[in-house]
């Protein structure tokens, strides 16, 4: 949802920015903004409208509240996260509560040894985290994960609600930066609804983007906060 300011590039490293974020060894704390201890509302709507099917992968799953959800609700999930700590936490949540949901770390850019596994994919704040190229590459990914006909859900934090989210953060947490000025000549990556489309152009059809909200928690305060995001239905040709 709102990364690790200044979080390096290249798979090796994300690993050990995000590890030392799961094990609290950042500014957030105990906890990051977007582990916030249960689903996300988004999702639980998707799957109440019927709109999540047959074996589902959980994309950057952190520690498998989302994944955890639909196990519980009798689906066949994997999630899979680039942190072996976030793996951790969410296979000993898994364990607790009885669930049979696989958790595994992976390279969600990669993705070998996953091909034509799924009909259900919800990303819950990864898709953000990538600017174009990468985004395509994570698309391709997805694309070769899943079978033909499969739906991608993606809950993607837009523009206004990184701000939202980095402003509200920036006056809790000692260390977080306010978020700069908004002007074209901004660096920080840009989060449209475009943006997520041009994403996954190529081997999917965008069936919807649409406005949403995805849900935070500020970690000194335990207040959650809901900002504005885009929820994109992708179905793979």
């Amino acid at each position: 949802m709102t990364e690790p300011a200044g979080a390096p590039d290249g798979p090796a490293a994300m690993t050990e920015v995000f590890d030392a974020v799961y094990r609290g060894e950042s500014p957030f704390g105990e906890r990051p903004p977007w582990d916030i201890g249960a689903p996300q509302p988004a999702y639980v709507a998707l799957e109440k409208a019927g709109l999540v099917r047959g074996t589902v992968l959980d994309a950057g799953c952190g520690t498998g509240e989302d994944a955890l959800h639909l196990a519980g609700k009798g689906y066949a999930v994997t999630g899979l996260d680039l942190s072996p700590t976030a793996i951790s936490l969410a296979r000993d949540k898994a364990a607790a509560r009885g669930l049979g949901a696989v958790f595994e770390v992976a390279d969600a850019l990669d993705l070998k040894g996953y091909e034509g596994r799924f009909d259900t994919v919800i990303d819950s704040g990864l898709a953000h985290t990538f600017e174009g190229d990468r985004l395509r590459a994570y698309a391709a990914a997805l694309h070769r994960a899943c079978r033909p006909g499969a739906v991608a859900h993606i809950l993607s934090i837009s523009d206004r609600g990184s701000a939202q989210m980095q402003t509200r953060l920036a006056e809790a947490v000692e260390g977080i930066p306010a978020p700069l000025p908004d002007d074209d000549e901004s660096p920080a990556l840009k989060r449209s609804a475009d943006h997520l489309r041009d994403g996954f152009a190529d081997g999917w059809t965008a069936e919807s983007v649409e406005d949403a909200l995805i849900r935070g928690i500020i970690p000194t305060t335990s207040e959650l906060l809901d900002v504005h995001a885009w929820l994109g239905r992708f179905r793979r040709s």
